[in-house]
């Protein structure tokens, strides 16, 4: 079985510690589906080790990594993307959409 790269717990602590960033493209995948920023914050929070989907090479950088996880929130299975990236430890939320 595949591990995720990233440590969710950080992920997560980085996340709620505003030590973040969410693309564009998150957050406008997020509000089609109805997600404004604070149940982002819920489901990035509830994320658990059991909705890791897979690991897969960065698309636009090569050498980094990302975890998907796939969560339910509200009946959607979605399709969460993050990473921890840079020296000054960063979450970043690139994908929030519908699996």
């Amino acid at each position: 079985m595949r591990r995720p790269k990233y440590s969710l717990p950080e992920f997560q602590e980085l996340f709620a510690q505003q030590h973040r960033v969410v693309t564009q493209q998150a957050r406008r995948d997020a509000l089609q589906l109805g997600f404004g920023s604070d149940d982002v914050e819920q489901v990035i929070a509830e994320l658990a080790p059991s909705d890791f989907y897979k690991t897969m090479p960065a698309e636009r950088v090569p050498g980094l990594w990302q975890d998907v996880y796939k969560p339910e929130a509200r009946g959607i299975v979605l399709y969460v993307k993050i990473q921890i990236a840079g020296p000054v430890r960063t979450a970043v939320l690139i994908s929030f959409k519908e699996a």
